[in-house]
């Protein structure tokens, strides 16, 4: 190919790709406009029922069945959904409480219809119910039911949405057997969405604990680490559960962890002794261990405390002496009670912690 030819053709590429993004940008923003317009006729409906409920009349059955109608195809369920979420954002409107609260007979029938739907949309609509399905938290729902069946699909997008929206509206036996279908391996949801998912939860937290605890075993072991992250973050009263997790050398390292951190966050004297161990451990590959142990004598008192976390000073390892720095710095020790790391021979630990003694006088100077 000679070089003027090859300039013609680069040339037509580029030509292409200029009107390409032309007729794009075009098509773009006349979808926007559209939307606009349908985002429009139904902020003017949905504003009306508003207004007989506000007069104290109920929703009526032409706009259920026109909500009906038109909300199975996905761009006017979007257009609803725009709608909806700033109505929803003043908590003190009661009217739109009750409005989402007599519209879920629709809701129910989209739910059997997106489920035939694929994944992309049923995701988006597993989303919407997330949103604004019914907190009824009833033992038999067939919404709840349906939800399940959303799970199930072979659909990140679409389990984790079906997920939130079961915890946003589920009762405890459908929140665990969602957890169940998840955790079937077939598309991987990683434990810190779970984590996340499970916080949102709006129930009785103990309820769904206890619920949880007693299928634990049946779990994964990153479904599990969730779970226990739940619980750090939810609940101070499961500390011999905890500490069971913890003294088992037969359980998943990130789990232990877990329920390290958990003392941490909630003292408890019996696990004073094996946090002692487990920051005093000298073997390299437990770092992980003796970093997180470290960080939850925060909370402990003692002088065998201070002195396990003055050794941790010295560690090889950056992470753990820098969490022995913090916790020395949360015990409010000053630099007479260190005269013997500041004034040593050990430069890496006379610095981390001189570091953190500084950063608490500036703070304090600030303050």
């Amino acid at each position: 190919m000679s070089a003027q030819t090859f300039l013609y053709v680069y040339g037509a590429v580029c030509l292409s790709m200029i009107v390409f993004n032309i007729v794009y940008g075009l098509l773009l923003r006349g979808s926007e406009t559209r939307m606009e317009k349908r985002c429009q006729h139904m902020r003017e409906i949905v504003e009306q029922q508003l207004g007989l409920i506000r007069q104290s009349y109920t929703v009526s059955d032409r706009h259920l069945e026109r909500l009906q109608r038109r909300l199975r195809h996905v761009n006017d369920l979007i257009a609803f959904d725009r709608v909806l979420a700033p109505l929803c954002s003043d908590t003190e409107d009661t009217a739109v409480r009750d409005y989402l609260q007599q519209i879920q007979p629709v809701i129910l029938f989209l739910a059997v219809h997106y489920l035939r739907r694929d994944n992309v949309q049923a995701g988006y609509f597993s989303y919407f119910l997330s949103r604004y399905m019914s907190k009824r938290r009833l033992p038999v729902d067939s919404m709840q039911d349906l939800l399940l069946e959303y799970i199930h699909k072979d659909n990140l997008y679409c389990r984790v949405n079906a997920l939130q929206a079961m915890l946003n509206g589920g009762n405890e036996e459908h929140i665990f057997a969602a957890l169940q279908i998840q955790d079937d391996g077939r598309v991987f949801v990683h434990e810190k969405v779970l984590t996340e998912s499970l916080l949102a939860y709006t129930g009785d937290s103990e309820a769904l604990i206890r619920q949880l605890w007693e299928h634990f075993n049946a779990f994964s072991d990153h479904t599990r680490l969730a779970i226990l992250n739940f619980i750090r973050f939810r609940s101070g009263r499961w500390h011999a559960q905890m500490f069971g997790v913890m003294q088992d050398v037969t359980r998943d390292k990130e789990l232990r962890l877990a329920a390290i951190r958990y003392f941490g966050r909630y003292p408890y004297e019996p696990a004073l002794e094996p946090l002692l161990a487990f920051a005093s451990d000298s073997d390299p590959t437990h770092w992980e261990y003796v970093n997180v142990a470290v960080s939850a004598l925060a909370q402990y008192e003692g002088a065998r405390v201070i002195d396990t976390l003055k050794a941790a000073l010295h560690s090889e390892n950056w992470y753990v002496r820098y969490a022995a720095a913090s916790s020395l710095d949360a015990h409010k020790v000053n630099y007479a009670d260190l005269m013997d790391i500041v004034m040593g021979g050990d430069r890496y630990a006379r610095e981390m912690m001189t570091y953190r003694l500084e950063s608490r006088k500036m703070q304090e100077a600030g303050e």
